[in-house]
C-alpha cells in the first residue's frame, strides 16, 4: 500500500453525540485499522505506522500498547502463543532496553506495567535520558510523560490531558518560541476554516485566543460599515463650506448667489 494514501479525519473531540448515529465524513474511534493509521501519523509516529502497513505488527496490537482500547477478552482456550508473538513483534520496533526506556519515558508505562522497579529507578533513568527524550518528543507543544511528572510540578503546571497540552502550555508561557510560531500558525489557520467550538476544541486553541479573535472578527462589519459612510461625510462637509463662502449647491443653482 502507498505510504501517500490520504487518510479521513480524525473525529473532533466532544461535541454532539446521536446515539447509533456516525457522521460519514470521520473516522471513529477505537480499534479500527484505519483510525489507527490516521492517529499515528497525526502524532508522528510514522514509525509504527510503516509497521503496520508492512504487516510487523497488527494496528490492534500497537492501539493497545499506546493505550488507546484494550485487547478484547479471550475465552481463555489459547496457548498464548499469540501474546509471545505480539510481546515479540514489539520487542523488535522498540529495541533494545534503551528504546524501550524512552518509550516509557514518553509514553507512561505500557499494559504489562513499568519496566523499572522504583520510582527512584525511573527518576535516574529520566535524568539519564532526559536531553534525549526532550530533544525527540518535547515538540508541537506537547512534552514527554515523565516530563509531566518530574518537571511539571515545580513549574506549577498540572496533567491537562493528552489533548489540551498545546493550548496549556501556550497559556503558561513554556512553549519555544519556535512552537510557539507554529502553533499559531496552525491555529489561526483552522479558525479562519471554522469557528465552532467543536471544532476549536478539535484544534485545541487556547480561549483566550478564541476571544480575542473573535471580537476581531466582530468588529469588521462595523469598520467596513463606516468606510462606506465616509464619503456621504464628506460630501455634507464639503456643503456647509460652500455654504459658508455664500456658495449655492451646484446640484440646485450652479451660480453665485
Amino acid at each position: 500500500m502507498s505510504d501517500d494514501v490520504v487518510l479521513p479525519p480524525l473525529g473532533p473531540h466532544g461535541g454532539p453525540r446521536t446515539k447509533g448515529v456516525r457522521n460519514p465524513k470521520i473516522l471513529p474511534s477505537g480499534g479500527r485499522r484505519d483510525y489507527i493509521l490516521a492517529r499515528l501519523e497525526r502524532d508522528g509516529r510514522h514509525d509504527l505506522a510503516e509497521a503496520i502497513r508492512e504487516g510487523r505488527v497488527s494496528a490492534l496490537t500497537i492501539a493497545v500498547e499506546m493505550g488507546w482500547t484494550k485487547r478484547p477478552e479471550t475465552l481463555g482456550l489459547g496457548s498464548g502463543n499469540a501474546a509471545k508473538r505480539r510481546q515479540h513483534q514489539l520487542r523488535a520496533l522498540t529495541g533494545d532496553k534503551r528504546l524501550r526506556a524512552y518509550q516509557e519515558l514518553w509514553l507512561g508505562p505500557g499494559n504489562d506495567g513499568s519496566i523499572y522497579n522504583s520510582p527512584e529507578e525511573l527518576r535516574a533513568s529520566w535524568e539519564e535520558n532526559r536531553p534525549e527524550v526532550m530533544r525527540i518528543w518535547a515538540t508541537n507543544g506537547k512534552r514527554p510523560m515523565a516530563w509531566w511528572y518530574f518537571d511539571a510540578p515545580g513549574l506549577g503546571l498540572k496533567w491537562p490531558g493528552y489533548d489540551r497540552q498545546q493550548s496549556y502550555l501556550y497559556d503558561h508561557n513554556v512553549l519555544s518560541e519556535e512552537e510557539r510560531t507554529q502553533l499559531l500558525a496552525f491555529w489561526r489557520r483552522e479558525f479562519d476554516h471554522n469557528q465552532s467550538p467543536v471544532h476549536l476544541d478539535w484544534a485545541d486553541v487556547p480561549a483566550s485566543l478564541r476571544r480575542r479573535w473573535m471580537t476581531a472578527r466582530k468588529r469588521r462589519p462595523r469598520a467596513a460599515e463606516a468606510s462606506e459612510k465616509a464619503p456621504d461625510v464628506a460630501s455634507g462637509v464639503e456643503g456647509e463650506e460652500k455654504k459658508a463662502y455664500g456658495l449655492k449647491s451646484t446640484a440646485a443653482a450652479g451660480t453665485l448667489e
